[in-house]
């Protein structure tokens, strides 16, 4: 990572888990784009957290006032509501006639931890952003939240099972290795985690973190146009033909059948 992208999880991690972090000396320029890497990934209220519980820094406080004023207004209300037309897909629903047969399955059994299935439901969700969008990094900050909050309530060896079952276990280790990675957990906080050696977890994020798009402003790991939307946009379709092509050793059983229900989406969006 450049400085700007180190300091991104720094703040980031600062404001949602509340960790010490040391920030590094930013340009006027470098901190506006950190703030729109807080702004695309969704996770400005976080970053502006980490910027307050760093504020005694001298290099935090260089800060420019322009940038500081839009911390602290937020992330726009709309941002959600966009990047989950964006997606397309809910993240208790898979698009995998069979898969989600089963996932309905669990889902209706009542029987179950509802901390356990609403664990399942975020690496579905981070599943889904990934193959739709890229890297998630608002997802995996989530998920990260409610384990430090409900790990205790959590079963992990039926969550195995499902995770199994449902062919996410690439997924599932995609997810834990960017918590250790990017947020700094501790393997041992993850039992649904493998054993990974750190040079196999570096090679992991750095894929992820490579994942750009040719947007004319491109930032970094930035994620993708609105696939599909328009007929003028023909480079969309390349490019998430691209994506699923790259992230199908994630979660080949879905893949295929996400992207044909991609592609079914957005011939009802295309203006006539």
């Amino acid at each position: 990572m450049d400085v700007v992208e180190r300091n991104f999880f720094r703040l980031l991690r600062a404001g949602a888990f509340a960790t010490e972090e040391q920030i590094e000396p930013l340009s006027a320029w470098k901190w506006k784009r950190l703030y729109q890497l807080s702004q695309m990934h969704g996770v400005t209220p976080w970053v502006n957290d980490g910027v307050e519980r760093c504020r005694s820094q001298f290099f935090t406080n260089l800060i420019p006032d322009s940038v500081a004023k839009l911390l602290q207004k937020g992330t726009p209300k709309e941002s959600d509501e966009t990047e989950d037309s964006n997606t397309m897909l809910t993240s208790d629903h898979l698009t995998n006639p069979l898969l989600n047969h089963k996932l309905q399955d669990i889902l209706d059994d009542e029987h179950s931890s509802t901390e356990t299935r609403h664990l399942l439901l975020l690496i579905l969700g981070t599943a889904r952003f990934v193959m739709n969008a890229g890297i998630p990094v608002k997802r995996i900050t989530e998920m990260g939240l409610f384990l430090r909050q409900s790990a205790n309530r959590i079963d992990f060896l039926q969550l195995q099972t499902w995770i199994h079952r449902l062919r996410l276990d690439t997924m599932a280790q995609l997810s834990a290795v960017m918590l250790v990675k990017l947020l700094h957990f501790k393997p041992e906080e993850l039992p649904f985690m493998k054993p990974s050696t750190e040079q196999q977890m570096e090679h992991c994020v750095k894929d992820m973190l490579q994942q750009k798009n040719s947007h004319a402003e491109e930032w970094y790991f930035s994620q993708g146009k609105d696939i599909f939307v328009h007929t003028s946009n023909s480079s969309a379709m390349l490019w998430q033909v691209r994506r699923s092509a790259s992230n199908f050793k994630y979660f080949p059983a879905e893949s295929v059948t996400n992207f044909m229900a991609s592609f079914a989406h957005s011939l009802s969006h295309i203006e006539e």
